[in-house]
């Protein structure tokens, strides 16, 4: 009582809990509910915006594809300002700092229930980013190829597996009635 007193309620950082101020909080937390779900909205429209873009990058680099510089969230916020598209640098989340040629994937965060991912492709020249992005696709479909053959040949070992059981369980079974 003597803190809530003293300090909150004069510094209106707490009121009494009466039935006014119950209603006024009620009325508050309505209003912050609607201003929310509105944000929601707006930046599950922005992500539908932005969640087919492909992103290139091109920048100098060395032979051995290290980056003079680097690509940042800033560049990034910028690259979608040129779109007319307003998503603040702390927004985005980098994994780890962009130096190297090559395509990389970033988390864009604009509310804490929605976000996405995107693939950025960090190039010397369109040549190269239309070449790095042919490459990762074969490389998806190749995964992906093995993966199924893989699923395949297990599939395969589990029928011959069944098989196998069945075979000792019908010879245990032949083995009993001899026995007996």
């Amino acid at each position: 009582d003597g803190f809530a007193r003293n300090f909150l309620i004069p510094q209106k950082k707490a009121l009494r809990a009466n039935t006014e101020n119950k209603e006024y909080f009620s009325k508050i937390k309505k209003d912050l509910i609607e201003k929310n779900n509105k944000f929601i909205q707006d930046a599950k429209l922005l992500i539908k915006k932005i969640s087919d873009k492909e992103i290139v990058f091109i920048r100098n680099a060395s032979d051995n594809g290290q980056l003079y510089g680097s690509v940042s969230p800033k560049d990034i916020s910028n690259y979608f300002e040129g779109q007319k598209i307003n998503i603040k640098p702390s927004n985005i989340n980098l994994h780890f700092a962009i130096k190297k040629i090559g395509i990389y994937d970033i988390n864009i965060k604009l509310h804490p229930e929605v976000g996405c991912k995107l693939k950025i492709n960090v190039a010397t020249s369109e040549e190269n980013a239309e070449y790095q992005k042919k490459e990762a696709n074969e490389a998806i479909n190749k995964n992906d190829s093995k993966s199924k053959k893989t699923n395949d040949d297990i599939d395969s070992k589990a029928i011959d597996n069944k098989n196998q059981t069945a075979k000792l369980n019908e010879s245990k079974k032949l083995d009993n009635l001899s026995a007996n």
